[in-house]
Order: structure tokens, then sequence, then C-alpha cells
């Protein structure tokens, strides 16, 4: 758990929080590595980190707004957070969406 960009860090920082006690989240931690150890040793299975963050809040944000301005009637295609295409051109001022 002294790990600061794993899954279980991350998990446990979770659990600590809605437990509301550190020592259950070291149990429930603790478990659920043992778990993904017999599943390695007994089994064969390979390890598969899983990763610090599942889903980025950042890409949550932008599908927020890219629905936000699709209800707008704005005909947008996204691919990633670095390539937005829109087919109009739209303005936004302080009384909202103008579009040109």
């Amino acid at each position: 758990m002294h790990t600061k960009a794993s899954f279980y860090r991350a998990k446990y920082n979770k659990l600590c929080f809605r437990l509301g006690a550190k020592n259950k989240a070291k149990v429930a931690i603790a478990n659920k590595l043992a778990r993904v150890t017999y599943k390695i040793l007994s089994g064969g299975v390979a390890y598969k980190d899983l990763g610090y963050m599942r889903g980025d809040p950042r890409e949550q944000k932008i599908q927020k707004h890219m629905r936000a301005l699709k209800a707008l009637g704005v005909d947008i295609r996204y691919h990633n957070h670095q390539i937005i295409d829109s087919k109009k051109t739209f303005f936004v001022d302080a009384s909202g969406i103008v579009k040109a």
C-alpha cells in the first residue's frame, strides 16, 4: 500500500473514506490481494495490473459537455479529448449560444 500509483492504493483510499476506518480498509485490501495471489498461484493465470485510475474524470466532463452541445443542435464529432470537430461554427456569448 506504499506504492503511490497503483490500483490497490486508490482502492485503499476510497475504502478509508467510505468505511471510515483505516484498519477495515487494510483488511479489505489484504483480502483482495490474498485472492489475487491465490488465483495466480493455483490457476497459473497471468497477473494483469488494473492501472491506477480506470476512466479519466476529464473524459467524463467532456462527454457531458458534448451531450449538452448535441442537445442544443450542434453537430460535433468527438474522437478523443485532443480532436473535436464541428461542421458548424458557433460562438458563445453572455446570452447563450449563437450559431453563425
